[in-house]
């Protein structure tokens, strides 16, 4: 991903509207490119802003903001990673015993 279209991404983003594909390269990408990370910062920061504006009951800690958002990122695709991974074991276990239940029923 390059930095036209981190950039493009920075608002769906914060709003949380990325798949997780997508969300993964941006966070890999928004880590290792600081003009990027800067620009997340200032957005995140406005956002964040507008919403204590309109009412908002959460507190934000605007020195860890992007941070935070950017650890819970990537937790959620390492969880991702390890829940597709066990479904795919799983179902090749299934698989297995089901091959395995057939060849004894029918031999």
């Amino acid at each position: 991903m390059n930095c036209k279209e981190t950039q493009r991404l920075l608002v769906p983003y914060i709003n949380g509207d990325l798949e997780s594909g997508e969300e993964e390269e941006f966070v890999r990408h928004i880590r290792h490119c600081p003009e990027c990370y800067e620009e997340l910062e200032v957005y995140a920061t406005v956002f964040a802003g507008i919403r204590q504006l309109d009412g908002a009951d959460e507190k934000i800690d605007y020195r860890t903001l992007v941070e935070d958002s950017l650890d819970h990122s990537e937790e959620d695709a390492i969880d991702e990673h390890f829940l597709s991974t066990y479904a795919f074991l799983l179902k090749t276990a299934a698989t297995i015993i089901l091959f395995y239940m057939l060849v004894r029923w029918f031999f």
